[in-house]
Parts: C-alpha cells; structure tokens; sequence
C-alpha cells in the first residue's frame, strides 16, 4: 500500500468491483443469453470509449465520493509521515483508516 500510495495509484480493486456491480445491474438478467450479452458488452465499450475521449480532450474525470476522497488524504498523510523509527504508530495510524 505504501509503494501504491507515494506513487498516486489506487490502493485496491474496488473501481473494478464497482465496474462489475454497475454492469451486473444494468444487465439485470441473471442469465442472459449471449445475444442479449454482447449488446450489453457493447454498449458497455461504447460508454467508455466515449469517457476516454473525453478524458483526452481535457475533460476532468468523475470524481470520488468524499468519503474516498477524504480517506484518502489521510492514508496519504499517514503514508507521507511515514519514520522508520516509529513503525508501530505508522500501522497502528494504517489500521485505524482500514474498514473490514
């Protein structure tokens, strides 16, 4: 998570995660068939080929939620105050931002 953290990447899957459960929710059949399928894949391409371009051409991302945003800035400020005299408050500091 460290590494991840200082090099301004995502901590986890989750994006994926919410990717796959918006998908599963717009398809709404549990069992589609495969033609139904490929049109939702479909539209699905098209929906992000769209957003790329328009990442491309300036626009800004969506953004987070604000509670991501400000869990976040903490792991950052943790992570960024890192000492490696102190390790046992920089987990103890981790562990309090992590959620089971």
């Amino acid at each position: 998570m460290y590494e991840r953290v200082i090099a301004n990447l995502p901590r986890s899957n989750n994006s994926v995660e919410g990717w796959h459960n918006a998908f599963a929710n717009r398809v709404v059949i549990a069992h589609p068939t495969i033609g139904k399928l490929t049109e939702k894949i479909r539209r699905e391409q098209s929906k992000f080929e769209i957003d790329i371009v328009q990442l491309l051409q300036g626009h800004e991302p969506k953004p987070k939620k604000a509670s991501y945003r400000k869990l976040d800035e903490r792991v950052a400020r943790v992570v960024n105050g890192y000492d490696v005299n102190n390790i046992n408050q920089y987990l103890e500091s981790i562990a309090a931002n992590i959620t089971l």
